[in-house]
């Protein structure tokens, strides 16, 4: 069945994604940058896992905190101008939503994991979708964002059990969680972890089924067992963090210089530019925000933290100025990019919680962690993420991923895998429709890829 729905499936999305692309343009090679007070380097997953435990997140799924240009905007985000936001108490609607649930149609989804929860937008509409499942699994880092989701399943009709996942990798249920997974009602595990650490969640996780999981630590390395039939990573940023000025992501706001998804996690905004060299700012703020005045940048906040701490938002806006008189250096290019700090909190945001090495990380295990005829959808929101899903799925496919130098988290994308493991279903990402676009400007930066495995 999962074979005969994807043609369905391209004529549905294919020739609007080709539509709606025509004019996209893609940015300059990378180069690899450093995160730290050494170049970042590729470890193994599991080393990788423990190294980063406490310092990177994921992006949090805009589910009941809305996409908007504002959050988008005001957190860094190559986005249109946010003259087009809505008002901040707008309703939420998730983000290319029907173009999700057409990527599922037609399959037997019994386990979908959601790789950002958020507040559960998708996910509650893939479990109305799909009246089969029975395991839904969301992994989320933010503690709202779990309260937000929990309240949207149980309403749903899902029994909600709630995760807690060690630093060492090891899930916890207790004993009434437990009994309520066993039931045979439909069950949404809760978990408190960063999407990287999907596969030996997944693991441990009592699925439901003949090859689920065990409720224990798998004493198998392998998740061929695991058997999910539909995952979802939806990578934009969440408006629900970026409105609370105490997280700090918003340079339209004042408040602590924060930007951790994670409350919990170790790196912090403010510790990066109090604390790193002006070289290795200024390689962040190249590399992640895609700056062309990086070096004036790194200096103006080097220069100003001298004279005191960088604390708030406020404080780190200032000491960026106004470089070049827009975002990306000034000049008629650029001039959606209202605001000069927009590419720089960009950068500063996805260096402390490590968003794009997640992201590396997870595409593989993901694509593991599908049955036979299982579908990965992934919606990115700007060319960085864009481009590391492209690179892991063609090389997934068996395909060369790209005739550039990758940068430093890519380096497993290098070469194809010998025996393909997915196809492509999606030759073209998929991009929001007019309709959508004109109710929901930040959906307009939104693209969509989706894979089968084989």
């Amino acid at each position: 069945m999962a074979a005969a729905a994807a043609p369905a499936l391209l004529r549905h999305l294919g020739s609007r994604g080709a539509a709606a692309g025509a004019s996209r343009r893609r940015p300059a090679g990378l180069v690899p940058t450093a995160e730290a007070a050494r170049p970042w380097r590729w470890q193994p997953a599991s080393q990788q896992l423990l190294l980063h435990a406490r310092s990177t997140a994921q992006y949090a799924a805009p589910a009941a905190a809305q996409h908007t240009p504002a959050a988008s905007a005001a957190s860094g985000a190559s986005t249109p101008t946010a003259e087009a936001a809505p008002a901040a108490d707008q309703p939420h609607v998730s983000v290319l939503l029907r173009e999700v649930l057409a990527a599922f149609e037609g399959l037997a989804v019994r386990r979908y994991v959601d790789g950002t929860l958020g507040a559960a937008g998708h996910a509650s509409a893939v479990l109305a979708q799909h009246p089969e499942l029975q395991t839904l699994v969301g992994f989320d880092l933010d503690p709202t964002a779990h309260a937000l989701a929990s309240a949207r399943l149980a309403a749903a009709g899902a029994a909600v059990v709630p995760v807690a996942v060690s630093l060492s990798g090891a899930v916890r249920l207790d004993d009434a969680a437990a009994a309520a997974a066993a039931s045979g009602s439909r069950t949404a595990f809760i978990v408190r972890s960063n999407f990287g650490r999907m596969r030996p969640v997944l693991q441990q996780l009592p699925l439901g089924g003949d090859s689920g999981g065990s409720g224990s630590p798998s004493s198998s390395s392998s998740s061929s067992s695991v058997g999910v039939d539909a995952i979802l990573l939806d990578l934009g940023i969440s408006s629900m963090q970026v409105d609370t000025a105490d997280r700090g992501f918003s340079f339209l706001r004042d408040g602590p210089l924060d930007m951790r998804m994670d409350p919990a996690a170790g790196l912090s905004a403010e510790q990066l530019v109090n604390t790193w060299s002006e070289a290795e700012i200024g390689r962040v703020i190249r590399e992640y925000g895609e700056e062309r005045h990086w070096r004036g940048i790194a200096r103006r906040i080097v220069a100003a933290r001298e004279e005191e701490a960088i604390t708030t938002t406020q404080q780190l806006v200032k000491a960026i100025g106004s470089p070049g008189g827009g975002g990306r250096g000034g000049g008629k290019r650029d001039t959606k990019y209202k605001h000069p700090a927009t590419r720089t909190f960009q950068a500063i945001r996805i260096a402390v919680n490590s968003e794009l090495q997640s992201i590396a990380q997870v595409l593989p295990d993901a694509i593991e962690c599908l049955a036979p005829g299982g579908r990965l959808a992934v919606i990115t929101f700007h060319s960085l993420e864009d481009r590391i899903v492209k690179w892991a799925f063609r090389r997934a496919a068996g395909m060369s991923p790209s005739d550039e130098a990758l940068p430093s988290y890519c380096l497993p994308f290098e070469a194809p895998q010998e025996e393909a493991t997915i196809k492509i279903l999606t030759r073209k990402p998929i991009l929001p429709s007019e309709e959508e676009q004109a109710a929901n400007a930040r959906s307009r930066s939104a693209k969509l890829r989706v894979v089968e495995k084989l």
